[in-house]
């Protein structure tokens, strides 16, 4: 497992498909954060509480504050959402580097890949309101909950994220239960750099890179370029 990491740190940082993913999600969040502000600020113009135009002066001024304050609260969500578009692309890059003589993946239904980008936006928005809580309280048991608990909803998550491409959700599913433990131990991983500040911005891409390896080490054996797995 060190070593899948390792390529997958290695990848991210060295192959343009993926370094573009990380760049257009950076962009299009900083873009949703400033502009979503502007935006409430205007809808709240036109909504009329009191009589007194101060106080739906503040009242416009406050609601932009708060949106900008849940804005960059959840950046590190939006950016998950926003590199969940693109996540199919980096497992495909990793794919076509390093397991060459895989078979083309699976066709997901529309629905499938929405509700799959639609769940991993809530997972990331939860994982960080709950870090923000534990920054303010601190105690040690809250961040050992912490990781244990988010360690196994993104082993699990970036599990389906990967297997999607490749079986069927039933298959999926039955894959999990046999060979869970790895996928665990991964999730844990991405779950502790997601704690760090600033560098949780990549875990979106670099778990999907990271899964990518792990998920086919554990369940075809592949070795990528004919290392040795680990």
């Amino acid at each position: 497992m060190p070593n899948a990491f390792r390529l997958a740190l290695q990848q991210m940082t060295s192959d343009p498909a993926i370094r573009r993913v990380l760049w257009v999600s950076f962009a299009a969040t900083i873009f949703l954060v400033l502009t979503l502000p502007a935006l409430a600020g205007w809808g709240l113009s036109f909504v009329q509480i009191a009589n007194w135009s101060w106080v739906d002066t503040t009242i416009d001024v406050l609601g932009g504050v708060a949106v900008l304050a849940l804005g960059i609260l959840l950046f590190p969500a939006i950016v998950g959402a926003v590199a969940g578009l693109f996540l199919d692309d980096v497992a495909q890059a990793v794919e076509a580097r390093h397991y060459p003589t895989l078979p083309p993946p699976r066709r997901q239904r529309i629905g499938e890949m929405i509700w799959g980008g639609i769940r991993f936006f809530l997972l990331l928005a939860a994982v960080n309101l709950v870090a923000v809580g534990i920054v303010l309280i601190v105690p040690g048991v809250n961040v050992l909950v912490f990781w244990l608990v988010n360690g196994y909803l993104l082993g699990r998550e970036y599990f389906e994220l990967v297997a999607a491409r490749h079986v069927e959700p039933a298959a999926a599913r039955a894959l999990w239960r046999e060979r869970q433990g790895r996928f665990i131990i991964a999730g844990l991983l991405l779950a502790a750099i997601l704690l760090v500040p600033v560098v949780n911005l990549v875990v979106p891409v670099l778990g999907a890179a990271f899964m990518t390896h792990v998920f086919h080490r554990a369940v075809g054996g592949l070795t990528p370029a004919g290392r040795a797995a680990g």
